[in-house]
């Protein structure tokens, strides 16, 4: 068995602090050490009471290194060996905090060894005092039935047995009592001896008293027999009742503290002993007492302790004796009692019962209050018969502090008037109003003790009113010896309604200030004072300022602080008689008397505040308004909004303290003495509890006092007691209490924002160093000095209400609200406040107050099981609002951290609350601090090999248990049970794991994922039957959706257990577990995310985790078809039955996001029927309909996602929308209400007269938020005009229509073009306006006036006019401004928007086209030249739409040449300067590098040496810019001769024509200034492409351009046709190798292999048709030019035959037919043969043509050139003679051809899809020659019809057709020709 008990230990489990130790634990434990209780501190034995010595003992311990330091400890602590060994382990184990490394040196050196024996001293010393407290606990309540210990206190009591007890505790005192200190310290032999000496007798002392306390608590419960009497009076007289210490020092207030303790418990003791309420029944006792004791008593009376023990043996002697009935034993016991009352024993006594130690309402402090209440009785009952008593000093002082306690003051009020002390209240009744303070104070001690309707009735009707005798006033007639009759009624409180009857009769007594008449009238106790207070108001200013001496004021304050308790006793304004409202009302005017006054008395000035606070819940308007008058209270200016800091501060905010603050300063401070402040504290916290929101009036000008002028400067302050210094700072911060809890109340809008200022003025004040520092000195107390100053209370199970554990308390609370809130004052910057700057003071050496550390102490405590809890709580709060390491400002080691805090956890006999604080703590950690995380999980401790000694043994540190381990232990529960979720602490640690996997920590709990059962044991919850309201479900499904997205999807353990989930018998209760949700309004106080109801936060999870799941099949895991479709179906049931409950919109944002999710999965509809799909169309309708009533009020979220639905639903519902009209009405009517709320909303919020603020406002998040919407609106725009206009009813668009849809989009546009926040909205619009122009809805834009909407607001921003070209990067400054290429795919819609328009109405728009181009002109030719400046991908789009433009308006250049001229000539010479600069590129391929990348990149591409590579972006672009130079020559074809005007004309007029190629050859120098045109550029770009063709094999595939009317195609090879699709698909865009072609070419400056073989050859082919005709053209204008001269005709002659003769080999092996056989280039491949039929031209005029292809004429002619003449060039002829179109689409991204099929509209639809590939890259517009014109124009050919000939051949008559190779050939042989002729 252990020498020694754990007692701080075992005080904790059975002392009944937590209450939560089983009954059981208490019982055992308790009974366990029962010999130990009874023997107290005599069973720590002194050295000398054992033979085993020290050295021996630690040799069998192996720790012969710690012999000197234990040695020296037991010298200090006197004890035997192995108790000092147990002390010294106890202490080690159990209470050291420090690290081990620590610890080595604390034991290496004398200095620091003597610190250490001081701490283990003081753990000795506070070990034995627990041991007494334990048997006190025990006597205190093991009789208390309601104390949940009771029964195990009783067992071990009746174990011990009082007796025994008794006579232990006398032996223990007298050994106390006589005990001398070691003699080392003694002798001074030790290190600080006299310290150590005074701790010593410290210790000694506070023993002695609390075994002076057990004996009285055994005197209650077992009377003194006469020997234990005479024992304790023996002990007590040794040493002079206390005033005998040696080593103690009586200047000190400590050291008089504990003497004058000692003296009182004796004394006390004493007079328990001597307390016999049946005096008769110990006569015997009572006679040997006397006999025995007498001589002694009778001697004391030299000092004022003797007082109460010569009254009580005065008392005993006359009630145990017949010392009455002797006269000189009753002269003896009177000379007794008059030294009793000259020792001032009634103030004596008094001062015993207010003292510390009996203040509380504890069982010790009863027994004393008791003891002393029976002696004032039985002195009442012998000596008060002639009511004498009432005039000995103190006695009513005495009295009302006794009945001031409820136990007594029942007894008092039950009593008969003549019994004991209720005689004294006889004799107050009999001298009223002579007594009226003594009454007062007696009657106000009775209502705080619960008697107030008791003193109450007997005050309204007091049988006697003393009045002063005046003759005048009093008409008496004598009736006996000094009694009389009133004659004549008398009003003795003048302006009172209170009369004395005439024939009262009254009693005539003698007072020393006078003759008094003692009428026999019924008086009220508050008239009296209404009196009082109406003589003081007249009297005021005759006291000339005297006030403290003035007994009237005494008076009125003594009335008022009882009115005020019976006002506080009053529930409603009923309970108030209508005598008390005088003196109530009177307080305002008291306040208003003395306001004025110089120095007020504070006391009546304080007790009229006090009676206003009291009276402030049932007439607080009144009250409000009545001290507000008097200007008395602090104020600050009204209605002004200013800054908090300004407030806070108290700066130009008209802050005045007014008369509070005067007085503080002026009176108070000098007589140390704070009752007004504490009023004014009383009346600031009681208005502030009736939230009447009167912020501005009361609690932001009370708050600037306290945090301005009290709270920081309170410490500097002289006090009389320190108890009211505690007082004020409770009340200040228990003030400050009450308005950080402001945050979570509800308060109407009026109010929110002063109540919001008042917070903020509250935070920042305290954040501030002047308060943050007085509220870190009391959270920087330490546990050490909290639990010392615990340790010398008396009591240790009740807390003083105002003592510093409190305070401490309260601070702690504060901080944490004050971190919690401080980004209210300091935003959510990294700024530190000076208050978190002194708690984070880095580095350690320089945090002086070491508040971190300090908070971590309180871990420790054992007095207040509230400490611990807040500890953790505050370090958590510091936790997460630190941004620097917890644990360097812990200074602490791991195995520390893990000590204080993760041993608590484990340890059954600590209480919940604690374990919750503490994983709340780990929780927060893991979040914020990975150092104090690895030190919970115990990280890398067991790879450390440092090793260090402890007590000479070498081992690896690794001390205590991680959290890991209590973490399986969970998991282990979990299995077992896994509803154990809904419980507290499993709760926490699943917090744990969630934190863990949030923060990608699950590496600290590897070992426990590692285990295969892992997943299924912590999942568990999610298989069993589901509860409600349980957040463990949301957090398991974070965790396994974080899994699932960060693992690589071969965790076999987590798949099986989501194959179980997906399983329906489990997924099924979940979706409707999930989709169960409550419909109650939102919760509008939600501070964070922890406060959201877990239902919304399980869907939420639910959602995250089927998202991922998606994104993630089939990788990791396929959701089954039936419970995804399933889950489908559900969630739109339930997202339509939320859309009719939008009070709450979280779960409709959710389950809309969701759904969208879903449908994202679906390529085609997953219903499986039409019947499923009509009812899922009718779900949709609802809930669009529900969605437009509603749509202003839905959540943008919301809105997103539904756009996104409907959408989505319309593609997946395409078919059912064509097939039902009325499904397609309203889902359109639908449509229209969304955009038409959308574009209301932005018509709205978007002015052109506010542009400038707009777009600083815009980037707000709303803003954008509403643009996201509009956007999906559009898109679903795009959507439904797309899917309408292919196969939609013809009137589809009726809807748009009717709303004016299109304006209003323009009008937006209009808005929004020049804003720069709006540049992608701007997108969007001009994307839908593009979309429904190329639709049957373009006819709309006519009447939409577009010029006026667009032509202007396209012009580019008048910043991006005014800013410079820079080529670095953008300041942030100007981030939020337009730059050219952010306006580049603005202005390309536009253009483009415009191209569009004017194709499909021609001349209906031409003149608006027209209008744009002239405004535009500028910005246009600067978009034709930006290829020099860029060729990014917008840039390159936006050349491509202008030059698209200007090839569409040039079919009507002689309009523009009217109009507009000079801007066609601009436009027309940027148009040639872009065809030149487009040409030169394909030879500059790191110009064209540098283009693409951009400005900002160039300077890297210019400084590199290395070769270029071919990349597809570059191929990419020699692809658009062969586009380019496809409508750059289309353009400038109409500028250039007809080329069948020039072959087939017979008349030539030159001087209409200009040239446009310049006569020059070979590629243009990089040098030259201006670069023209040249015959050689575009030569040259006809052989880069044949080039190209040729590298690429390209081969012609014979496909025809026309049909024959009335012929069958021939069956061909399905291989022919595959071949021909995919030579035409080379069109389509597509990503180009890098292979390099087999075949060579070898020219100078040609473009690389690798981009030639890679470019689009079908582009290529495009490209060389346009520049052949160009060139034809300009060539034959020139040779028959009559102005230039023959050598230069000569010149191009000679260039046209050798520069292509690349071209004619290209014709030659591609085209012509057999080439090797025959070299003649005239011969054709002909194909199909038929007569043409003779047509009827009346008939033709009318009806549309069956062919949907033009055939050309072709006639026989037998010369090349006739030939030539007739098949080719009569067909292009017709062409170019077709002057009036049919409207039509035109694309400008189709590539065109110049042989163009001639296709009608109507048969568009007909061509196969070969044909429709091939027609969209033709230059010509297959529209242009409509089959009407066709056939009208061949009727008009006289033609004859011959017999099909023999041979097979063709004849005039015939029909041919036309391919593509015919094209070639043509131009080969007239290149061929141009060199011969003229």
């Amino acid at each position: 068995r252990q020498c020694s008990t754990d007692w701080k230990r075992l005080w904790q489990m059975v002392s009944g602090i937590h209450y939560e130790t089983p009954q059981e634990t208490v019982r055992d434990e308790l009974m366990n050490v029962a010999s130990e209780l009874q023997a107290g501190v005599l069973q720590f034995k002194p050295k000398s009471a054992s033979d085993v010595q020290l050295g021996t003992l630690l040799k069998e311990k192996k720790q012969e290194k710690l012999l000197p330091f234990t040695e020296r400890l037991q010298e200090l602590l006197d004890l035997e060996s192995a108790q000092c060994w147990e002390i010294l382990c106890y202490y080690l184990t159990k209470e050291y905090r420090g690290s081990a490394s620590l610890l080595t040196q604390l034991i290496s050196t004398e200095t620091n060894m003597a610190k250490l024996h001081e701490d283990i001293r003081h753990y000795y010393s506070l070990e034995r005092m627990i041991v007494l407290k334990i048997v006190k606990n025990l006597l205190v309540f093991h009789r208390v039935p309601n104390h949940p210990y009771h029964q195990e206190y009783k067992a071990v009591v009746d174990k011990i047995t009082l007796p025994r007890l008794r006579d232990s505790y006398l032996d223990q005192l007298e050994t106390l009592i006589g005990e001398l200190p070691p003699k080392k310290l003694r002798a001074g032999e030790c290190f600080y001896s006299a310290d150590k000496l005074i701790a010593w007798s410290e210790r000694n002392a506070r023993e002695i008293n609390e075994v002076l306390h057990i004996l009285l608590l055994l005197t209650e419960h077992l009377p003194m027999g006469f020997e234990h009497i005479k024992r304790i009076f023996a002990a007590c007289k040794q040493h002079s009742f206390g005033r005998l210490q040696n080593y103690l020092d009586d200047s000190q207030r400590y050291h008089q503290e504990l003497i004058i303790s000692i003296t009182y418990s004796e004394l006390v003791l004493i007079m328990k002993c001597l307390d016999f309420e049946k005096p008769r029944e110990h006569t015997e006792l009572i006679e040997k007492l006397i006999e025995d004791l007498q001589i002694d008593i009778a001697n004391m009376h030299h000092r004022q302790e003797h007082g109460p023990l010569l009254l009580v043996w005065m008392l005993l002697r006359l009630r145990g004796t017949n010392d009455a009935d002797d006269a000189s034993s009753l002269l003896r016991c009177r000379q007794l009692g008059k030294r009793a009352v000259d020792l001032k024993c009634f103030l004596q006594l008094q001062q015993i019962v207010r003292h510390s130690m009996y203040a509380d309402d504890s069982m010790l402090s009863r027994i004393v209050r008791k003891t002393i209440y029976n002696q004032l009785c039985y002195m009442c009952d012998l000596f008060d018969g002639d009511g004498s008593c009432a005039r000995h000093e103190g006695i009513y002082e005495l009295l009302c502090e006794l009945v001031s306690w409820p136990q007594l003051a029942k007894d008092f009020c039950n009593r008969e008037d003549e019994d004991g002390a209720r005689s004294l209240y006889k004799s107050l009744l009999e001298n009223f109003p002579l007594e009226f303070t003594h009454l007062a104070k007696l009657s106000q001690s009775l209502t705080k003790a619960g008697q107030g309707n008791f003193i109450k009735s007997q005050l309204e009707s007091l049988p006697i009113l003393a009045i002063l005798y005046d003759e005048n006033e009093h008409r008496l007639q004598e009736v006996d010896t000094d009694e009389f009759e009133l004659t004549a009624s008398v009003r003795p409180f003048p302006r009172i309604d209170y009369t004395i009857p005439a024939g009262t009769s009254c009693t005539a007594i003698q007072h020393p200030s006078g003759c008094y008449m003692h009428f026999r009238t019924q008086v009220n106790f508050f008239d009296s004072l209404h009196h009082e207070i109406n003589c003081l108001l007249r009297e005021t200013g005759h006291l000339h300022g005297d006030f403290d001496s003035s007994e009237r004021i005494r008076r009125v304050e003594a009335g008022l602080r009882y009115l005020e308790t019976a006002v506080q006793r009053c529930t409603s304004i009923a309970g108030i008689s209508a005598e008390m409202v005088h003196p109530t009302e009177m307080c305002v005017d008291l306040l208003h008397k003395f306001k004025g006054v110089q120095c007020p008395p504070v006391g009546l000035i304080s007790s009229c505040l006090n009676v206003c606070t009291a009276l402030l819940p049932l007439v607080d308007e009144e009250i409000f308004s009545r001290i507000s008058q008097l200007h008395i209270l602090p104020t600050v200016s009204q209605g002004v909004p200013y800054d908090f800091k300004h407030y806070a501060n108290a700066s130009g905010v008209c802050f005045e303290s007014r008369f509070l603050g005067s007085v503080i300063d002026n009176v108070e401070k000098k007589s140390e003495r704070y009752e007004f402040l504490l009023s004014y504290l009383g009346f600031l916290r009681t208005y502030t509890k009736l939230n009447r929101n009167r912020y501005m009036q009361v609690e932001i000008p009370g708050l600037i006092f306290l945090l301005r002028d009290v709270f920081p400067h309170l410490h500097a302050w002289h006090f009389r007691s320190q108890v009211e210094r505690n007082k004020i700072y409770f009340e200040v911060l228990s003030f400050i209490c009450d308005i950080l809890d402001l945050t979570g109340t509800n308060s109407s809008d009026a109010h929110s924002e002063q109540r919001e200022l008042l917070l903020k003025v509250c935070v920042y004040s305290l954040l501030n160093l002047d308060n943050g520092l007085i509220l870190l000195r009391f959270v920087g107390v330490g546990n050490a000095y909290v639990q010392y100053t615990m340790e010398l209370e008396t009591n240790w199970m009740q807390q003083q209400p105002h003592g510093l554990m409190m305070l401490v308390r309260l601070s702690m609370r504060i901080l944490m609200q004050l971190l919690r809130l401080k980004e209210k004052v300091y935003g959510s910057g990294e700024s530190l406040s000076p208050l978190e700057a002194l708690i984070y003071t880095q580095p350690k050496q320089r945090d002086t107050l070491r508040i971190i550390p300090t908070v971590c102490s309180y871990m420790a405590n054992i007095f207040d099981r509230w400490l611990p809890i807040l500890s953790c709580r505050l370090l958590k709060r510091i936790a997460l609002e630190f941004n620097m390491s917890l644990l360097a400002c812990l200074d602490m080691e791991a195995d520390q951290i893990r000590l204080t805090f993760m041993q608590k956890l484990p340890d059954e006999l600590e209480s919940d609350s604690i374990k919750l604080a503490i994983l709340e703590l780990v929780d927060a950690c893991i979040a914020k601090q990975p150092g104090v995380t690895e030190a919970f999980f115990k990280v890398n401790y067991a790879q450390d090999k440092r090793s260090r000694s402890f007590f000479g043994k070498e081992c690896v540190p690794n001390i205590g248990e991680s959290i890991v381990t209590y973490m399986r232990e969970f998991l282990d529960a979990l299995q077992l049970e896994p509803l154990t979720i809904q419980q507290e602490i499993p709760c926490k640690i699943m917090n744990i794991f969630h934190s863990l996997w949030k923060h990608n920590l699950q590496m600290l709990v590897d070992e426990l994922v590692k285990d295969k059962q892992f997943w299924p044991k912590i999942a568990s919850p999610l298989f069993c039957e589901l509860q409600p309201n349980v957040k463990i479900y949301t957090q398991l499904l974070n965790i396994i959706s974080i899994e699932v997205y960060t693992g690589n999807g071969k965790n076999s353990a987590l798949l099986d257990m989501m194959t179980k989930f997906f399983q329906i018998k489990t997924f099924e209760p979940w979706l409707n577990y999930v989709f169960d949700m409550p419909k109650v309004p939102v919760v509008s106080t939600i501070v964070s995310s922890d406060d959201l109801p877990n239902w919304i936060c399980c869907l939420q999870a639910f959602k995250d985790l089927i998202v991922i799941l998606l994104k993630k099949q089939p990788k990791f895991l396929t959701i089954p078809e039936l419970q995804f479709k399933l889950m489908a179906e559900k969630c739109l049931t339930v997202l339509v039955d939320r859309s009719n409950y939008l009070e709450d919109m979280r779960p409709f944002i959710v389950l809309s996001e969701l759904y969208v999710f879903l449908l994202l999965q679906f390529k085609h509809s997953y219903t499986n029927s039409g019947k499923e799909e009509q009812e899922l169309m009718e779900q949709l309708l609802q809930l669009m309909s529900r969605i437009c009533t509603c749509y202003e009020d839905l959540h943008v979220r919301a809105k997103e996602a539904c756009l996104a639905i409907i959408t989505k639903c319309a593609h997946l519902y395409t078919g059912l929308l064509i097939r039902d009209s009325s499904i397609a009405l309203r889902f359109l009517n639908s449509v229209v209400s969304i955009i038409c709320s959308e574009l209301q909303h932005m018509e709205n919020s978007v002015s052109l007269e506010k542009t400038q603020s707009l777009n600083t406002s815009d980037s707000s998040g709303g803003s954008k938020a509403s643009t996201n919407s509009l956007i999906l609106c559009l898109n679903l725009l795009k959507a439904v005009a797309t899917i309408f206009h292919n196969d939609g009813p013809g009137n589809w668009d009726l809807p748009f229509v009717s709303v004016r849809l299109f304006q209003r989009l323009l009008r937006c546009i209009s808005h929004t073009l020049p804003l720069y926040s709006k540049q992608v909205l701007s997108v969007q619009l001009l994307d839908v306006l593009i979309v429904f122009a190329k639709g049957h809805c373009s006819v709309e834009f006519l009447h939409c006036d577009v010029g006026e909407s667009l032509w202007l607001n396209l012009l580019p921003p008048r910043e991006l006019l005014q800013s410079k070209l820079e080529f670095s990067k953008p300041s942030p400054a100007d981030a939020e401004r337009w730059t050219v290429e952010q306006w580049w795919p603005v202005y390309a819609r536009g253009i483009e928007l415009v191209t569009i328009i004017l194709e499909k109405h021609k001349k209906c728009f031409l003149h608006e086209a027209l209008q744009f181009v002239g405004i535009h002109e500028v910005y246009l030719v600067d978009a034709l030249l930006l290829s020099k400046q860029s060729l990014e991908p917008a840039a390159m789009q936006l050349i491509k739409a202008a030059i698209s433009l200007v090839a569409c308006l040039t079919e009507h250049h002689k309009e523009w040449q009217e109009e507009y001229d000079s801007s066609l000539g601009n436009i027309m010479r940027a148009v040639q300067g872009l065809l030149c600069h487009s040409s030169s590129l394909f030879h500059q391929q790191r110009n064209l590098k540098c283009l693409l990348a951009g400005r900002r990149s160039q300077l890297e591409i210019l400084r590199s040496t290395e070769a270029l590579t071919i990349d597809d972006d570059l191929i990419t672009a020699c692809n658009d810019l062969t586009d380019i130079i496809i409508y750059c020559v289309k353009s400038l074809l109409r500028f250039s001769p007809d080329l069948m005007d020039l072959l087939c004309g017979s008349v030539y007029e030159p001087h209409k024509w200009h040239p446009l190629l310049d006569v020059k050859f070979g590629a243009p120098k990089l040098n030259e200034d201006n670069v023209t045109l040249t015959f050689g550029m575009v030569l040259n770009m006809v052989n880069i492409y044949v080039k190209a063709l040729n590298m690429q094999n390209h081969g012609f595939s014979d496909v025809p351009l026309n049909t024959l009317p009335n012929v069958e195609k021939p069956t061909t090879d399905p291989a022919d046709n595959e071949d021909a699709t995919i030579c035409l698909n080379n069109q389509t865009n597509r990503t180009f190798s890098k292979s390099l072609s087999t075949v060579s070419i070898s020219t100078t400056g040609c473009p690389a292999s690798e981009l030639l073989s890679n470019m689009d050859s079908q582009l290529c082919l495009l490209a060389l048709e346009h520049l052949l005709l160009l060139v034809a053209s300009q060539v034959i204008c020139i040779i028959r030019s009559p102005e230039l001269e023959p050598r230069w005709k000569t010149i191009v002659r000679r260039d046209i035959s050798n520069e292509l003769v690349i071209f004619h080999e290209f014709v030659r092996r591609k085209v012509i037919a057999n080439y090797k056989e025959n070299r003649s280039p005239w011969l054709r491949r002909k194909q199909g043969v038929f007569k043409l039929k003779f047509l009827d031209p009346a008939r033709i005029s009318c009806s549309p043509s069956t062919s949907s292809r033009h055939a050309d004429p072709a006639r026989r002619i037998s010369s090349a050139t006739n030939e030539l003449r007739v098949n080719v060039v009569r067909r292009q002829h017709l062409q170019q003679q077709l002057r009036s179109p049919p409207p039509n689409t035109f694309d400008m991204s189709v590539d065109i051809s110049t042989i163009s099929p001639l296709q009608g509209t109507p048969n568009a639809a007909m061509l196969s899809p070969t044909e429709a590939r091939d027609s969209r890259k033709r230059l010509y517009p297959a529209e242009q020659v409509g089959a009407a014109f066709v056939e009208d124009e061949l009727a008009a050919i006289d033609q004859q019809f011959f017999p099909p000939p023999t041979e097979n051949g063709f004849s005039e008559l015939s029909q041919v057709q036309l391919v593509e190779e015919d094209y070639m050939q043509l131009m080969s042989v007239l290149f061929n020709v141009m060199p011969h002729c003229e």
